[in-house]
C-alpha cells in the first residue's frame, strides 16, 4: 500500500507500484494532451507565463509537502509525481487561459454583435418613423388619396365613354334596321312570300334594337349621375386635402408653449404662427386652383359644374375661417410683444433713473467739507492781512466771513464759486 498525501492531509491510497506508474503516466499524458492543445490553439499573451508560473508553484508545493510512500525509499516516487503533477497543472493552467480568454472574446463579439445589430434595428426604427411622420405632416397619404380618387374618376369616365360609344352603335343599327324594315314592307306589298318573311325579320330585329338602345340610354344615364357623384367626391377630396394637411401641421408646440412659459414664448410663438398663416394662404390658392381646374375639366367632359362648385366653396371657407382665427391671434400676441417690450424699456429706464440718481447723491457737496474750505480761506485771507494790513480791510472780511458762515450754516443756495468770488473783491 502506497500512501500519497501532501502537508500531511492524505490524497490517495495506491493498492501496488503499478499503480503509482499508472498514476505518473496519467499526470504525464494529461500535460502531453495539455501542451498538444496549447500548440493547436492560437497563441494567447500570457498563457506561457501562467503555465510556467503554476508549474513552478506546484513543484515547489510538491518538494515541500508531497509525499509519497514512507521510507527512505519515498524520495523517486515523490519527485516523479511532483514534477508530472506540477507539468499537468502548468498545461491545465496554461490551456484554461488560453480557451477561456478564446471563449470570453468569442461571447464578447457575439455580444457586440447582437449590440450592433440592435442598435442598426433601433436606428432603422426610427428612421422608419420619422419618415413616416414626415410623410404624415407633409400629407403623403392625402396626395396618393386624391390621385387614387382621380384615377378611379378617370376609369369611370372611361366606361361612361364607352356606354356611349355603345349606345350611338346601336342606334345607329337601329336606324338602318327601321330604313330597311320599312322598305321591306313596301316591297312586300307589292310581292308575296319570301319578301315578306324577310321584311317580319327585319322589323323584329328593329324592335329588339330599340329596346337595347333604350336600356343602353338607361344605362348610360345612370353612368353619367355615378360619374357626377365620383366627380363631386374627388373634388370634395382634392379640396379638403390641403385643410386636413393644415389640420396636421398647425402649430401644436408653439401654443403648448405659449400657455405653459408665458410671455417668454410670445416671440417664437407668433413666429410659428405666421408661418403657418402663410401655409393657410397657400391652401387657399391651391383649392381655388384645383377649383377653377375641375370647372373647367367638368365643362369640356359636359359634367355639371355647380355641384362641383360647393366642396370648394365649403373647403375656402374654412380655411378663411382659420386665417381669421390665426391671424387675431397673432395681433394679439404682437400687441402683447410691444406691451413686453415698452414695459422692459420703461424698466432699463428706471433702472438708469435709479443709478443716476444714487450717482447724483453720492456726489453732492459736503457742506461740512464746504464750510472747512471757507474757514481755511478765510484764515489764509487774516493771515494775508496781518502780514500787511490795509486800512478797514479787516472789517470787511470779517463781515464776508460772517455772511458767508451764516449762509453756509442755513444751508442757503450759495455757491462757493460766489463767496470766493467776494472774498477777492474784498482783497
Amino acid at each position: 500500500m502506497i500512501d500519497v498525501s501532501l502537508l500531511g492531509w492524505l490524497l490517495v491510497t495506491l493498492t501496488s507500484p503499478l499503480s503509482l506508474v499508472l498514476l505518473v503516466v496519467a499526470l504525464g499524458s494529461a500535460a502531453y494532451i495539455g501542451v498538444t492543445a496549447l500548440a493547436a490553439a492560437p497563441p494567447r499573451r500570457g498563457a506561457r507565463a501562467i503555465g510556467t508560473g503554476v508549474a513552478a508553484c506546484a513543484l515547489a508545493a510538491g518538494m515541500i509537502g508531497l509525499r509519497v510512500g514512507s521510507g527512505a525509499g519515498a524520495a523517486l516516487p515523490t519527485a516523479a509525481v511532483g514534477i508530472a503533477a506540477a507539468a499537468a497543472l502548468g498545461a491545465t493552467a496554461a490551456c484554461a487561459w488560453t480557451f477561456g480568454a478564446a471563449g470570453a472574446a468569442a461571447l464578447g463579439a457575439a455580444r457586440a454583435r447582437r449590440s450592433a445589430a440592435a442598435l442598426r434595428a433601433g436606428d432603422a426604427r426610427r428612421r422608419l418613423l420619422a419618415a413616416s411622420q414626415r410623410a404624415y405632416i407633409e400629407g403623403d397619404d392625402l396626395a396618393a388619396e386624391t390621385a387614387a380618387a382621380d384615377a378611379a374618376v378617370a376609369r369611370l369616365r372611361a366606361a361612361v365613354g364607352a356606354l356611349e360609344d355603345a349606345r350611338a352603335a346601336l342606334e345607329a343599327r337601329r336606324d338602318a334596321a327601321r330604313g330597311a324594315g320599312g322598305d321591306g314592307e313596301e316591297r312586300g306589298a307589292e310581292e308575296d312570300g319570301p319578301r315578306a318573311e324577310q321584311a317580319k325579320e327585319a322589323s323584329a330585329l328593329a324592335e329588339d334594337l330599340a329596346r337595347a338602345c333604350d336600356e343602353a340610354a338607361t344605362r348610360v344615364s345612370m353612368g353619367q349621375r355615378v360619374l357626377a357623384a365620383a366627380e363631386a367626391a374627388a373634388l370634395r377630396i382634392a379640396c379638403n386635402a390641403p385643410l386636413r394637411r393644415l389640420l396636421r401641421r398647425r402649430p401644436r408646440e408653439a401654443m403648448q408653449a405659449l400657455a405653459t412659459l408665458g410671455a417668454g414664448a410670445i416671440a417664437p410663438a407668433a413666429a410659428s404662427i405666421e408661418a403657418f398663416l402663410g401655409e393657410v394662404r397657400a391652401a387657399r390658392v391651391e383649392v381655388a386652383s384645383i377649383a377653377e381646374r375641375r370647372a373647367a375639366g367638368d365643362a369640356r367632359g359636359g359634367a355639371g359644374s355647380g355641384a362641383a362648385e360647393g366642396p370648394a366653396s365649403v373647403a375656402l371657407g374654412e380655411l378663411a375661417a382659420m386665417e381669421s382665427a390665426y391671424g387675431a391671434l397673432l395681433e394679439r400676441l404682437r400687441l402683447s410683444e410691444l406691451h413686453a417690450s415698452t414695459r422692459a424699456s420703461v424698466e432699463q429706464v428706471e433702472s438708469a433713473a435709479g443709478a443716476l440718481s444714487a450717482a447724483a447723491r453720492a456726489a453732492a457737496i459736503d457742506p461740512a467739507a464746504l464750510g472747512a474750505l471757507v474757514t481755511e480761506i478765510a484764515r489764509a485771507e487774516s493771515a494775508v492781512a496781518a502780514a500787511a494790513p490795509e486800512a478797514g480791510g479787516s472789517r470787511a472780511l470779517a463781515e464776508a466771513l460772517a455772511e458767508g458762515s451764516l449762509a453756509l450754516d442755513r444751508s442757503d443756495a450759495t455757491s462757493l464759486s460766489e463767496l470766493i468770488a467776494a472774498l477777492r473783491e474784498l482783497r
